[in-house]
């Protein structure tokens, strides 16, 4: 008999040194001025095990802004929870979703098992924090950017007064950021 494999829910993130993943207007221009051949290697690496993306509205509006091509989680299957009819991409395999995190999370894992995958929480930081809050993030894998922003959209606006990840592992990028793996202890 084959052990099951468990299904890891991860917040995979960049985030400024002061704790902001969008600057004030809610935009990472300053994300963008690193460029991203650094971290493509990371990147590639990691999305090769996800099999479900869980987005809010606000992150989901943000790429169909960006003009896209072509949908950048083909590979995917995606939730995007919200309240509100939001326009479909063609061709992406998109589940608009609304209710019980808990409940939701449920269906995420089943779908990633299926696929023999993980579950990336791409953003924004609320959902993170509700996937936290209800004790189901199981990692927080967070590239810090070498910046500080002041004010912005939280990495994690956590309902719980103090989480406590461990270190997992940490590593430098040539352009000074520093990546770092957490996971949740409980």
């Amino acid at each position: 008999m084959t052990e099951e494999r468990a299904v890891k829910t991860q917040y995979y993130v960049a985030s400024s040194l002061d704790g902001f993943i969008a600057d004030r207007e809610n935009r990472i221009d300053w994300l963008m001025d690193f460029g991203m051949e650094e971290f493509s290697a990371d990147y590639t690496a990691f999305i090769e095990n996800i099999g479900v993306i869980v987005m809010g509205s606000r992150t989901y509006e943000f790429l169909l802004g960006e003009g896209l091509a072509e949908w950048p989680y083909a590979g995917q299957l995606c939730w995007v929870l919200t309240s509100r009819e939001l326009p479909r991409i063609e061709g992406a395999d998109i589940r608009f979703a609304r209710g019980d995190i808990a409940e939701l999370h449920r269906e995420w894992v089943v779908a990633a098992r299926d696929l023999g995958k993980d579950i990336w929480i791409v953003g924004g930081g609320e959902v993170a924090a509700q996937v936290y809050d209800a004790g189901l993030l199981d990692e927080l894998l967070i590239t810090i950017m070498p910046v500080v922003l002041g004010a912005g959209a939280p990495l994690l606006p956590t309902a719980a007064n103090s989480p406590v990840f461990e270190v997992v592992e940490t590593h430098a990028f040539p352009g000074g950021a520093l990546g770092a793996t957490y996971r949740t202890r409980r």
